[in-house]
């Protein structure tokens, strides 16, 4: 393995499938250079501590010095960070009072993988932006290929997907331009990795880590292989085609049987073959897994294993066994913080305890996995809100090592004048005209320094002013991450709720509907029997007259029950509509047509069922608006749901509130802007405006609250704004209301858009 690289290396061999969700992704870094980055001179094996003391205290030459000192960091690397970082920072030393570029460049790069290693990330990124100056200074194309993967891997660790492919992009094509193999196959499969933390993008990862074994194979690096295969294998699993991840986890067995890698393939085989019924082979293959985990105490290893193997028990109908396997397995869990893990035992054995109809503790350990699962959900929006913070304070400290630069230019500036000033003095010594010479030289170099600092002094305030903006920016998209969760747990309830309650009103309805049509088939048998009985001379009895009554009274009851069954059918949809998550195709689409055709079908709709009401249509669109990235149906269900509610409005009769009464026309006006914002970047504007009402003030700030309706029962579901709400923050939008009693209200949608204003 080259060393200096190891920093992308992300430990998770945890890679399984639990409710179509993807576990972290397990991944190599096979920059086996035999750390060709950091010795000009190889050594066929690490030497001893002791001895590259011994050369660094003996020897005079400083370039030996630093390479020692390089191989002294690398030699507590994996025992001892701090005390590497120590020799580090020496190498560093010698390699700047000596101008030892290489040596500089390699001791970078080794100490922002120590950082790194250490979880010190802001740190590692500036250490190795160093380094990359210094490769490209020096022309190294490998070593810059080195440097740009590293950032990519760290950026991997961070949670950056974005960031972490533009940088492995980088590192793969220096490497396809200085032909190093080992490196191209080691960059199309961190980019795999990247690609596979996504189910959208699985088909860019299965098309990474092809092109990475086909790589492997030509060298043949058999850790490359396996570790391709593997995530190759994991693949085809996630999609169900489970020939082809036996093919690729036995390639991978063949190679890695018996060490801390084969834990992996071994329990996806034996779920593999658990779900084609094939249960001895899945159980030895089972037993492997935990066998191999336990023989070298990987503790993490050893509880997916059992996880896996509790799967396959429950599909073999051993759930007593499969209870057991997963108590073990949350026992680990819980010893090691694996968190995914434990909601996965819950999950589990809640399952199992169900089917065994202990109902109790399958709610109990429902409960412990919902727990887990928000744990989960919270970390994860600390680490993003971490991230940023991050982000912010490396601009920061990028713009001070920025203003210190510049604050030395201008202190050698004034060293230069002062220079200027004791050489004239000097020279006037011997001559007055070379006096008046320096004199006007001293006045010259003077304005152009008050010149140079009034624009360094704007330079900084320009600075100062992107660093306040950023600030902004993370505070807001801070309260975007809140809110997101807050909704993503209302929807998660929602949908909840909202099962639980279709069933039993499924019921309700077609038991009512049945009674209903068997009441109207008792009615018209006795309405027969009641002409048959008056044909034969027989009069109705006021008991006949009753059971009438009666039976007429149930008829209506039934209307009733059916009539507010479907209401609440109504609301149900609604909810399960507002807490589904979407899968819809973002698409380039053109907004004007879209809103243009969703005002036409509403309308006629609207027009439909009010024949007698006339609204006043005005539409204004900009003929430049480009298209927009978005999943084009639901955004249609954004332009369908204010419209419907604007019209709902007009369709009123002039409250005594509204201006002008007497002149009132219903109007409706929809209308599209592009235009560019104050602080940068392109966006799209869309109005929807109507002279209505107005909303109050009072309940403004309510409306896209899901459930909240000011329409009166039966009328509305109150999900229709908080839906569109969600769908265009999902879209990277905003939304605003803009409403005056007795004026009207304007919807304002935002979307962030690219192309040219000219």
């Amino acid at each position: 393995m080259d060393k200096i690289s190891e920093v992308s290396v992300a430990d998770s061999r945890s890679l399984k499938l639990v409710n179509c969700q993807m576990m972290p992704i397990r991944i190599v870094l096979v920059f086996a250079l035999s750390f060709i980055f950091i010795s000009e001179k190889s050594f066929s094996q690490t030497p001893r501590a002791d001895s590259l003391l011994t050369v660094i205290n003996s020897s005079a030459d400083d370039s030996l010095k630093v390479r020692a000192y390089l191989d002294l960091g690398q030699e507590f690397l994996s025992s001892d960070i701090s005390q590497a970082i120590h020799y580090l920072d020496d190498a560093i030393l010698i390699a700047l009072k000596i101008d030892y570029k290489k040596g500089l460049a390699d001791a970078y790069n080794l100490q922002g993988r120590a950082l790194a290693n250490q979880g010190n990330f802001q740190d590692a990124i500036f250490i190795n932006r160093q380094s990359l100056t210094e490769y490209q200074n020096l022309n190294d194309k490998a070593g810059e290929a080195n440097i740009l993967s590293n950032l990519g891997s760290i950026y991997y660790r961070m949670g950056n997907s974005s960031k972490a492919l533009e940088y492995h992009f980088q590192s793969l094509k220096i490497s396809q331009e200085i032909d190093n193999k080992l490196r191209i196959g080691t960059s199309y499969n961190n980019i795999g990795t990247v690609y596979q933390k996504s189910e959208s993008t699985l088909d860019d990862a299965l098309d990474s880590y092809k092109k990475a074994l086909d790589v492997f194979e030509q060298i043949d690096y058999e850790a490359g292989i396996s570790t391709v295969a593997m995530n190759i294998g994991e693949i085809y699993f996630l999609e169900f085609k489970y020939d082809s991840a036996i093919q690729y986890h036995q390639v991978a067995l063949e190679i890695c049987d018996g060490t801390i890698d084969a834990p992996f393939p071994l329990t996806q085989l034996g779920e593999i073959y658990g779900i084609l019924g094939e249960f001895e082979t899945a159980n030895n293959y089972h037993r492997r897994a935990l066998g191999i985990s336990e023989k070298l105490d990987a503790k993490f290893d050893l509880t997916q294993s059992l996880i896996g193997f509790a799967k396959t028990q429950k599909r073999q109908g051993d759930s007593q066994q499969a209870i057991r396997t997963l108590e073990r397995a949350r026992v680990l869990a819980l010893e090691i913080d694996a968190k995914n893990e434990l909601k996965d035992a819950y999950e589990g054995l809640s399952e199992l305890f169900a089917l065994a109809g202990d109902y109790r503790t399958a709610y109990e350990n429902e409960i412990n996995a919902k727990a887990v699962k928000e744990e989960i959900a919270k970390s994860s929006t600390d680490e993003m809100i971490r991230q940023l913070q991050f982000e912010f304070e490396l601009s920061q400290k990028e713009a001070e090592i920025e203003l210190l630069q510049k604050d030395t230019e201008l202190k050698n500036a004034a060293v230069s004048n002062q220079r200027i000033v004791i050489f004239a003095a000097f020279g006037g010594l011997v001559m007055f005209l070379f006096i008046s010479i320096s004199l006007f030289r001293n006045n010259l170099s003077k304005k152009k320094a008050n010149h140079l600092l009034q624009v360094q002094k704007e330079e900084i305030h320009a600075q100062r002013e992107k660093v306040e903006l950023a600030l902004d920016q993370l505070k807001s998209t801070q309260a975007q991450l809140i809110h997101s969760e807050k909704m993503a747990s209302l929807g998660e309830l929602t949908a909840g709720i909202a099962h639980e309650i279709k069933n039993p009103l499924n019921f309700v309805n077609n038991f009512s509907e049945v009674s209903y049509d068997m009441i109207l088939e008792i009615q018209e048998l006795r309405s027969r029997q009641q002409a048959l009985d008056q044909s034969s001379g027989n009069s109705r009895t006021e008991d006949d007259k009753l059971e009438d009554e009666l039976l007429r009274d149930i008829r209506i009851n039934l209307e009733k029950v059916t009539h507010h069954g479907q209401r609440a059918d109504a609301i149900v949809q609604g909810m399960l509509e507002h807490s589904k998550i979407r899968h819809g195709q973002k698409e380039a689409t053109d907004l004007n047509n879209l809103a243009k055709e969703y005002l036409n079908l509403t309308y006629q709709s609207f027009k439909a069922k009010n024949k007698d009401t006339e609204i006043k249509l005005i539409t204004d669109f900009d003929p430049k608006l480009p298209k927009i990235e978005i999943v084009r149906q639901d955004f249609g269900r954004v332009f369908l749901n204010i419209i419907n509610n604007a019209f709902y409005v007009l369709n009123k009769k002039p409250l005594k509130n509204l201006e002008n009464k007497e002149d009132y026309i219903p109007t409706l006006t929809l209308s599209t802007s592009y235009y560019s914002k104050p602080q940068g970047g392109k966006s799209v504007r869309i109005s929807i405006s109507d002279n209505g009402p107005g909303i109050p003030d009072k309940i403004k700030d309510k409306i896209f609250q899901p459930f909240f309706t000011t329409k009166p029962t039966g009328e509305g579901t109150g999900l229709g704004l908080s839906l569109s709400y969600d769908i265009i923050k999902a879209n990277g939008g905003e939304i605003k209301v803009i409403s005056e009693v007795g004026k009207g209200t304007t919807f304002v949608i935002e979307l962030p858009a690219q192309g040219d204003l000219s």
